[in-house]
């Protein structure tokens, strides 16, 4: 397995609040994007991380989801307490997507509009949904796919960790080979990139170095309006 992990600032912003983890020896892989407008945006994605970090433990592959589930929702309490004893960190909040990968398939637990791409068989496959007003409304029928890029309400979350005293987890469940790719990114990276481009990039790519850092420079090419966060593996 080949794995690299990238993070930049973008060109408008004035913090980074994504944050990333990956232990490439329990094969587990986390992605965080803080909250913007929100202050404590980057305490909240950091204490997710160092929460999953520190409470994601399985022996068993039937352990997998229940302590993803646990860790996700350990990690909403602690931003949550934390958020209440300090004024300044108030309403912080956070994406959260986790993966873990193990006797060949890929666990996810997501929370948010972060995303987890599965590029296998010369097909690129988006695992994750994303938990916003205008996904909801593509769901109930009240907006078309092509619009939702656009939609002003494309980046209005439904869900997100630690904005609550209690948060849904949403669990997925993939096969996964050798030769498969995973790409875990911020909404940094999805808007402005099409699942084409992300297509196209992974089905020529060799590296995950090379592949991750030309995904980035596109992205900062048409503007960089965000932080961008990038994990990708090759199985």
């Amino acid at each position: 397995m080949r794995v690299v992990g990238i993070t930049d600032i973008g060109l408008h912003r004035k913090r980074n609040e994504d944050y990333f983890f990956i232990d490439q020896d329990k094969r587990i892989f986390v992605v965080c994007d803080g909250m913007g407008g929100h202050k404590g945006g980057d305490v909240a994605s950091r204490l997710a991380v160092e929460t999953i970090q520190e409470n994601l433990i399985f022996s068993v592959a039937e352990e997998i989801i229940p302590a993803l589930q646990s860790a996700a929702k350990m990690a909403n309490r602690n931003i949550w307490e934390k958020g209440k004893s300090d004024d300044a960190l108030y309403e912080m909040g956070t994406t959260l997507t986790a993966a873990v990968i193990h006797d060949g398939s890929i666990v996810v637990a997501h929370v948010g509009d972060s995303s987890l791409y599965l590029y296998k068989e010369d097909q690129l496959i988006k695992v994750t949904r994303n938990h916003t007003l205008a996904e909801q409304m593509f769901n109930d029928g009240l907006l078309k796919k092509e619009d939702m890029r656009s939609n002003v309400y494309n980046h209005v979350l439904t869900r997100a960790v630690g904005v609550e005293s209690h948060v849904e987890v949403d669990i997925y469940q993939e096969e996964i080979q050798a030769g498969d790719w995973v790409l875990m990114c911020t909404d940094g990276l999805t808007d402005l990139i099409e699942d084409e481009k992300i297509y196209e990039t992974l089905r020529g790519a060799d590296e995950p170095q090379e592949a991750a850092q030309e995904l980035l420079n596109m992205a900062l090419s048409k503007g960089g309006y965000d932080n961008i966060t990038i994990v990708l593996l090759r199985v």
